[in-house]
């Protein structure tokens, strides 16, 4: 691309793009340019217990997980979220009641994914043989365990649970669900019937917690609740994970079970938190289950959330930690990344030859060489992607974009930046962008003192004017600072916490440090660490959105 007889070759359209944001969207890219840091092989391990990603949005998660499906044709299990019928058990009155008189409803979730995850697994593992042969397969189970000995004994007990599910065990999964959540609620009704003076039709239907109750009554079913939940088949589903273990003896036959999307909205929150926790569990315990992987996706904030709102007394969230595989990033991978879809998208029109970022952009721009400019403009492949197609947009029929354009592209990117960070936060920190304005104008780094009170008070009566019943720690501090209930002092030192969770400032907590970035180890401070001298440094990604001043113009 070089000579101008090359040059000439080559002509950006404009629909031209390197890619999509989105991995769904991204196939053709993904096959042909993906870029592994190593992370695809410890994943395709079956015996590494790293099995959760963790990355924020953008980082390549869906990714990932789509090229270790391309690799392992045939020994993938693909789970959806929003395909597993969980609306049902949001739904359920029954569970609904016992849970509001604080019968813990762990086990189940726990119960659910275990036969879920069991049911999936055999279902694959069998799937060459049709209807007729499907009913004698645990027959044909059972043979392989004849003899008389105890583990022999609790695996005909874990066949016999599968039975009991007749034709219904080979429906698709969001079946399966219904009727195991049908059974549970079932059990409840039988157990209960008859044993507490209140017509059972009442419970999940008029009778409520706020039903008035004698202590007594809600004493007797939150304790017979209790029981039931906590011992539905939990025994018989443990021998199923034995079972499992024992058919799946073949090391060239084995399973991946792939979970994405569960940031999404699949099911109402409160329950959807409670579900991943139980599916974090749950996929840990069959780590004991060989030639068997799950795998789950995850964005490191949710899993925090997850952790810090679901767990009891006595969880340990160290023993979590070997499981996760952060997804981070350098800055020489992110380039390598530009440039293949750039090669990509260059060479599948006209040339043989190896084109890359230098040889469609300026040598230097912001009077930095182009390659350390775009290392600070970009964090992940999805910012990549997103600046370099936002280039494009203002290269139509040029081969090489100039200052100019890429000025422009700079801004438009900014700007798309900055609205996309707050749609990924905008669950936990609604009207971001209201408390984000408090950054306008300033310089690339200062001192948390430069922030007044003033400013802060003024960015309060602003929310709490426009929305008064605001939710999420923000708007309600902003709300409470109305009314008189804590300090502005305390409101500047949370928002700063919360931009640097979210990645749009750094901080340099004393003037011979370097400043510190949060990514996805989970990097975090204290209150206590924030001080008046703190600085505050603002990513450059940011820069045009929020007209920061560049040092030069200071």
């Amino acid at each position: 691309m070089k000579n101008r007889n090359h040059q000439s070759e080559f002509k950006f359209r404009k629909n031209d793009r390197i890619g999509s944001a989105a991995a769904e969207d991204d196939e053709e890219f993904l096959i042909n340019c993906f870029y592994d840091t190593g992370d695809l092989a410890l994943l395709s391990d079956i015996d590494d217990n790293r099995q959760i990603i963790v990355g924020r949005t953008g980082t390549g998660k869906s990714a990932l997980l789509r090229k270790l499906k391309d690799e392992n044709n045939g020994a993938v299990i693909d789970i959806s979220p929003e395909n597993l019928a969980l609306t049902y058990v949001s739904n359920s009155t029954i569970l609904t009641f016992f849970e509001s008189i604080g019968v813990n409803l762990d086990p189940f979730f726990k119960l659910l994914w275990r036969h879920i995850f069991t049911v999936e697994i055999l279902t694959k593992h069998f799937e060459s043989h049709n209807t007729v042969e499907r009913k004698s397969i645990f027959d044909h189970i059972t043979q392989l365990f004849s003899s008389n000995s105890r583990k022999d004994k609790e695996i005909r007990e874990a066949i016999d649970y599968l039975k009991n599910w007749g034709e219904k065990f080979w429906l698709e999964t969001e079946f399966r669900v219904k009727e195991i959540t049908q059974k549970v609620e079932d059990d409840l009704k039988a157990q209960l019937n008859g044993k507490i003076s209140l017509p059972f039709a009442e419970i999940g239907g008029v009778l409520s917690s706020e039903t008035k109750l004698t202590g007594e009554q809600k004493s007797e079913l939150k304790s017979r609740g209790q029981e039931i939940i906590s011992t539905a088949q939990v025994q018989d589903l443990t021998k199923v994970l034995k079972l499992l273990d024992s058919v799946l003896d073949d090391k060239q036959k084995r399973y991946f079970i792939l979970i994405d999307k569960l940031d999404e909205n699949w099911v109402e929150e409160r329950l959807r938190y409670k579900l991943i926790m139980s599916l974090i569990v749950t996929a840990r315990e069959l780590t004991k289950v060989k030639n068997v992987k799950i795998i789950l996706s995850l964005r490191r904030d949710l899993v925090d959330r997850v952790f810090k709102l679901c767990r009891d007394s006595g969880f340990q969230e160290e023993k979590f930690q070997s499981l996760y595989l952060p997804l981070l990033w350098k800055k020489s991978d992110l380039i390598e990344i530009l440039d293949r879809r750039i090669d990509y998208l260059v060479r599948r029109r006209h040339t043989r030859k190896k084109v890359s970022h230098l040889d469609l952009l300026p040598k230097k721009f912001n009077k930095k060489d182009i390659t350390e400019y775009i290392s600070t403009m970009v964090r992940n492949p999805r910012d990549i992607i997103c600046f370099f197609n936002k280039c494009i947009e203002t290269a139509s029929e040029l081969t090489k974009l100039q200052s100019t354009e890429l000025k422009i592209a700079e801004g438009e990117y900014s700007r798309s930046r900055i609205r996309a960070l707050a749609d990924e936060w905008s669950a936990d920190y609604p009207n971001l962008l209201d408390f984000v304005s408090i950054l306008n104008g300033r310089p690339q780094s200062f001192k948390l003192s430069n922030i007044t009170e003033r400013e802060i008070d003024d960015v309060c009566l602003n929310i709490a004017s426009e929305y008064p019943q605001g939710q999420g720690i923000l708007n309600q501090s902003a709300i409470k600072l109305t009314e008189g209930i804590g300090s502005s002092n305390e409101i500047k030192k949370l928002l700063i916490q919360i931009l640097f969770k979210i990645g749009l400032v750094g901080l340099k907590l004393q003037p011979y440090e370097k400043e510190t970035w949060n990514d996805d180890l989970g990097k975090i401070f204290s209150f206590s660490d924030i001080e008046d001298t703190t600085s505050i440094v603002i990513h450059p990604i940011y820069y045009r959105a929020l007209g920061i001043k560049l040092k030069d113009n200071n």
